[in-house]
């Protein structure tokens, strides 16, 4: 319902103002406090109910009354307020044309009960109701031409000048459908339909000026001056009356049966016809839904979830189409396969949400460095590859390659932690290279691991040689596995000597493969494939059994071996380990403390607690521990200071150069210093010259191995070493003759 009130008193408005507007049903359109002024906006708002206080500051309320009544087509219900006691003031609001009386010194639930006398009642699902409304979307939309047609005919069979379509919400009715009148809503409060809602069938006023409900109703008494209404309700399949299908005329009359009998049929159109709306929208939502399911399902099947980058299958179907493109054209087609070196110390050490931010931040940087039209994906881990499209040379894909390796190798800070991150790429390119996708994807993943092995941050080229490599390396992979089976693994072993006395302080022993085919393999030709294949744990307890079985075997021939040393690769480092080795031992009835076990400075940092836990239980079990290759990786003294380690193995880059280089003196200077800090031995590899010996000697080392001393030798050799050893103990001068 719309009010106006018309009130001088401020103190009054504002009471007003808030009594009403706690209402739901009830909104105020608008305020005066003078007789002109209120006149003026009623005739613009066209309110339903006018609140006048018949006592105004500026004119005379009795005769804004007036004039609103004696103004053609304007007819609101009006309600006078007075200060002043009902009689005999209510008899002369009511003849100056007021619909009710009300005294403000009364309660005003006495209003707001008036009030409501004049609102349609609202049927028992109102709720229900508004909301199977709201479900169709049909409320505001454009005018059809299919529920026009029904309006008409409905008109036309009544004989009326007027049919609608109205549909009643919360406080309007909205004429979806119209013929014979510009008005297009209505407030729910004067509204005939608002009625029609709460019948069954339907709803008839044969003459509206003499029924009491309508007979006031504004647009009864003013325009367009209804006498007549005959509404249909329209009753979808679930009970919900949304509205009514309506006849109106200016003059009184009564329908015949026909007439009555075809409205229900069309009124059941409407229904159909609104119920076959909301089935399309849904059908038509359903459709949206599904093809965004799809696309949303196609995302993921084509992207990298972490990066958002292409996956490989999106990878394949861009290489796919570009060698088509390249074909078509006559250009080359490049494609690069990218490695991230030290990624997986990285996510080791500081965590997989530091790496995944990592990757992603390395996606964003290779992104960037190529063209729109290239492609950058993600195929896994830390490995990328970029389709580099439409080049004239071969040299524009090398240009790209080293421009990445640039891009990758730049400096980063992410959470607080400044790193610098490698990278190896391998090129290949169409037609040059390779003429299909897979192969195109195969060299230059092959060309990226000869990049890696050249030392990494480069580029490799792929070239016919490497495919042979890798028949080679496949085929070595399938052979290795029976060459474990089958016992061609061999050990030679290099002795390490004090420097004090030069007496034989243990030995480390050293893989050899004895292939069928290609002679004695260096363990660089098959340790690296076993650690990438998983072969590595056979291969590693392949090695302790021959190391323990030889030292039973020394023993038993009272040669005087303390100690011999088993490299461990990080990949063995299984909780299992520590079982196998006191299951080794004790078949060959060897104790522990002649064992030391050689790790790489990468083991320490693989998954910390549970490296810290396994290497405890060796050192408990009797078992010493050895870092191989110390200084070249990324220990601190925290780390050595918190691992069970025995030993430290100065790696053989920084005994090299000793006698000359000034650097390379004082690191291992602070090895060593640093090592005696914490109690652990100290052996230094690769010793070569008298001077290097000599150095280590004074920089207080304690042990070395190298080919001063000895080459590794095979075990029938070692023998012969062992025994030489112990004949010249106490000539230190015959140390390194051997």
């Amino acid at each position: 319902m719309r009010l106006v009130i018309v009130e001088d008193s401020l103190l009054m408005r504002e009471n007003l103002l808030r009594l009403l507007s706690a209402h739901d049903g009830l909104t105020v359109v608008g305020t005066a406090d003078g007789e002109d002024q209120a006149y003026s906006l009623i005739l613009e708002q066209r309110p339903d109910v006018a609140l006048v206080d018949i006592a105004l500051a500026q004119g005379s309320g009795l005769a804004l009354l007036r004039r609103l009544r004696a103004t053609p087509g304007l007819a609101p219900r009006l309600l006078a307020m007075s200060n002043q006691p009902a009689e005999p003031y209510e008899t002369l609001c009511r003849v100056a044309g007021a619909d009710a009386f009300f005294d403000k010194g009364e309660d005003t639930g006495i209003l707001l009960a008036q009030l409501a006398s004049w609102l349609p009642p609202l049927p028992l699902d109102e709720p229900r109701r508004q909301h199977r409304l709201q479900q169709l979307q049909v409320l505001g939309t454009p005018a059809e031409a299919a529920l026009d047609a029904i309006a008409r005919l409905a008109a036309r069979i009544a004989q009326t000048p007027v049919g609608v379509i109205s549909l009643v919400d919360a406080h309007r009715q909205w004429f979806k459908a119209r013929v014979g009148t510009e008005i297009e809503s209505t407030s729910r409060s004067v509204s005939f339909c608002a009625h029609t809602l709460l019948h069954d069938g339907l709803f008839e006023i044969e003459d509206a000026r003499r029924d009491p409900r309508f007979a006031d109703n504004p647009l009864v008494r003013g325009e367009p001056g209804i006498r007549f209404y005959a509404g249909m309700p329209l009753v979808m399949p679930g009970g919900e009356v949304l509205g009514s299908l309506c006849v109106i005329d200016t003059q009184p009359r009564r329908l015949g049966e026909t007439a009555r009998e075809a409205l229900a049929v069309l009124a059941r159109s409407v229904t159909d016809e609104l119920e076959l709306r909301q089935r399309v929208a849904e059908l038509e939502e359903e459709v949206a839904r599904r093809h965004e399911a799809e696309a949303r399902i196609m995302h993921l099947a084509t992207r990298d979830a972490l990066t958002g980058l292409p996956n490989r299958a999106a990878l394949m179907d861009r290489l796919h189409q570009g060698i088509r493109t390249a074909q078509r054209s006559g250009n080359l087609l490049g494609v690069l396969f990218l490695d991230l070196d030290r990624f997986k110390w990285i996510n080791d050490t500081l965590g997989h949400e530091f790496g995944d931010a990592l990757l992603q931040e390395m996606a964003l940087r290779l992104s960037r460095a190529v063209r729109d039209s290239d492609t950058v994906a993600r195929l896994g881990g830390d490995e990328f590859a970029i389709v580099l499209n439409e080049l004239w040379r071969i040299e524009d894909a090398e240009a790209v390659a080293a421009k990445l390796i640039d891009v990758v190798t730049r400096p980063l800070v992410l959470r607080g932690h400044k790193l610098q991150v490698g990278g190896s790429i391998g090129v290949a390119v169409y037609p040059c290279q390779a003429h299909d996708e897979e192969s195109l994807l195969r060299h230059a993943d092959l060309a990226m691991y000869h990049a890696k092995e050249a030392g990494g941050n480069r580029y490799q080229l792929f070239s016919e040689q490497m495919n042979a490599r890798a028949v080679e390396r496949m085929t070595i992979e399938t052979e290795l596995r029976a060459g474990i089976a089958a016992g061609e693994l061999e050990l030679h072993y290099q002795p390490q000597l004090r420097f004090d006395d030069g007496r034989l302080s243990g030995m480390e022993a050293l893989v050899r493969w004895r292939h069928p085919r290609f002679g004695l393999l260096q363990p660089g030709r098959f340790v690296p494939l076993a650690e990438d294949t998983g072969l590595i744990w056979e291969l590693g307890l392949a090695v302790l059994e021959l190391a323990v079985a030889q030292m039973a075997q020394w023993e038993r021939a009272e040669l005087g071996v303390p100690r011999v040393a088993v490299n461990v690769s990080p990949a063995q480092l299984r909780p299992e380990l520590v079982g196998q080795i006191e299951s080794i031992l004790a078949r060959h009835g060897v104790s522990a403390s002649r064992l030391e076990i050689e790790l790489t400075e990468s083991a320490l940092t693989a998954d910390g607690p549970a490296v810290n836990g396994l290497l405890k239980a060796l050192r408990h079990m009797g078992a010493s521990i050895a870092i191989d290759d110390f200084g070249v990786g990324y220990s601190s003294l925290t780390l050595l200071r918190r691992l069970p380690i025995s030993a430290l193995k100065i790696d053989r880059s920084f005994v090299a150069e000793l006698e000359t280089n000034r650097q390379d003196l004082a690191i291992v200077e602070a090895i060593v210093t640093m090592a005696h800090s914490v109690g652990l031995r100290t052996i230094a590899e690769g010793i070569e010259h008298d001077g290097q010996h000599a150095a280590l000697g004074v920089l207080g080392c304690q042990e070395g191995q190298g080919f001063l001393f000895a080459r590794p030798l095979d075990a029938a050799a070692m023998d012969w070493l062992a025994a030489r050893v112990a004949d010249v103990v106490d000539d230190p001068d015959c140390v390194g003759c051997a």
